[in-house]
């Protein structure tokens, strides 16, 4: 059934005027009012307006609108939604301020026709159908997570996870088609990620809008932020723009992570090399924790040196080592029992060092079962992803204790 809604526009530039008046004409059942002006100016009449439509779209102007927002906002009570468009950069302080002060939406100008047409349908429609129209009736699950966490630059996290991920879909069938498990990728090295590039993927701004807006992630906003990938996989890349590690609160990841395990059979989580507050909520939550390192003496210590941060937050650990850029010896040297006792674990897992297909599958924005399926590398990251299928975390967590 289709409800008839209706907005309010309030704006004094021609361009910003056309641009929603175009949006709107793509939308059903979807009315328009223009109002020249801006939001000051017709300040005495807006908590009317905003009473008398479903949205109120507006021009920002300056730091000055934070505070008619909040004005309107408690006059105004929960009826009708706000929506603000900038034409203007605006700072993440700013941007938060005004969703505290009772703004629903903050949009750049100007912005694609098909974008707003999509902004103005959702914000316009009344919260008691949202569930009904945006939520796909998927069955809950309740998947494993896998954090993965480098313990230096280029130790290859970023490729483990993205490969990972692909061979956990389990595919089956003559041309390899079918999977049977949904997996999700996230990269959450805010700053430096690159799985999107990797992937050849355009970055969501879902994640920034996680730190600007304050937003508690659920399964709906999740599926408005997730990429699909041609290879079946659905991936939460890493924003665009510059966010501080700061910006997002241990309750957010705590909700995304929840989120993502309702979504999924697997989630392969690519962690910052950072040691933050909210890193906690993942360690606390994951199923598996794959630590990559070589065996060099700086990568050991510094491995050590997260071991003990990720202990203080979960005294049984579920973490695995794996040992990047080197192939698993016949017998072990010296130097990797010497690690061993350092870590107090056992090396289970072993990556070869492969820079030619690596550098092959990077370049071209594809995997690893693509670009170089019979490679040294590609054949590592299979058999682990085999032996995580076949073998329970809580199992797997037994094995990795070392007494050494």
């Amino acid at each position: 059934m289709t409800i008839a809604r209706s907005i309010i526009l309030v704006a004094d530039d021609d361009a910003m005027k056309d641009a929603v008046v175009n949006a709107v004409d793509h939308v059903e059942s979807l009315s328009l009012e223009v109002r020249e002006g801006t939001l000051a100016s017709i300040n005495g009449s807006a908590v009317n307006l905003l009473n008398e439509h479903d949205l109120m779209v507006f021009r920002l102007l300056d730091r000055n609108d934070i505070d008619l927002v909040r004005s309107l906002r408690k006059q105004a009570g929960p009826s009708g939604k706000l929506l603000a468009l900038s034409d203007e950069n605006i700072s993440l302080s700013d941007a938060r301020a005004l969703k505290k002060s009772g703004l629903d939406e903050i949009l750049p100008f100007p912005i694609s026709s098909d974008e707003l047409s999509e902004q103005l349908d959702r914000l316009s429609t009344p919260s008691s159908m949202l569930p009904a129209i945006y939520t796909k009736s998927d069955p809950e699950r309740n998947g494993q997570v896998i954090g993965i966490c480098p313990v230096r630059g280029g130790a290859g996290s970023s490729t483990l996870a993205v490969n990972l991920a692909d061979q956990l879909q389990g595919r089956s069938g003559i041309f390899r088609k079918h999977t049977r498990n949904r997996v999700a990728v996230v990269d959450l090295d805010m700053q430096f990620g690159t799985i999107a590039t990797g992937l050849d993927l355009a970055p969501s701004n879902g994640i920034y809008k996680m730190a600007r807006d304050g937003v508690i992630p659920d399964r709906t906003f999740l599926r408005q932020c997730l990429v699909s990938h041609s290879s079946g996989l659905d991936v939460l890349t890493a924003p665009d723009e510059f966010v501080p590690l700061e910006a997002f609160s241990r309750e957010q990841i705590t909700a995304l992570v929840d989120a993502l395990r309702q979504e999924f059979d697997y989630v392969v989580i690519d962690l910052p090399r950072v040691m933050i507050d909210w890193l906690g909520a993942i360690v606390s939550s994951c199923d598996r924790l794959l630590l990559v390192t070589d065996t060099a003496v700086p990568s050991i210590r510094q491995a050590h040196r997260l071991i003990q941060f990720f202990s203080q937050e979960r005294l049984e650990l579920p973490l695995e080592i794996i040992v990047s850029h080197e192939t698993k010896p016949l017998f072990p040297a010296g130097h990797h029992s010497e690690a061993e006792r350092v870590l107090g674990r056992k090396i289970r897992h072993w990556l070869p060092y492969d820079p030619r297909h690596a550098k092959m599958a990077l370049d071209r924005g594809q995997l690893l079962s693509k670009a170089a399926k019979g490679s040294a590398l590609s054949k590592a990251i299979r058999a682990l992803s085999g032996k995580i299928l076949a073998e329970k975390p809580d199992v797997a967590a037994a094995k990795n204790r070392n007494t050494v």
